[in-house]
């Protein structure tokens, strides 16, 4: 198995651009600025959260109610 160096010196070139562009985004802020990113960002999930799971939660209770008023249930049969 033969190595291109052309490929090698191009996977290179891509990989140290894009730690310089990640280097230059990451230290633009300050770290108390990271934090409240991070506690926005932490929100921001859990109310996404939230939501999904409202509209699941609901639409699966809707199923259960039609299912119900498709096919009620028989009547005890030993009421009086």
């Amino acid at each position: 198995m033969s190595i291109d160096m052309s490929k090698l010196a191009s996977g290179a070139a891509y990989g140290a651009s894009a730690g310089t562009i990640a280097n230059g985004l990451l230290t633009r802020l300050s770290p108390d600025e990271w934090s409240a990113v991070g506690v926005l960002a932490g929100i921001v999930v859990a109310l996404l959260t939230l939501g999904i799971n409202w509209y699941y939660k609901r639409k699966a209770t809707l199923a259960q109610i039609k299912a119900l008023q498709r096919w009620p249930t028989t009547p005890d049969l030993h009421e009086e």
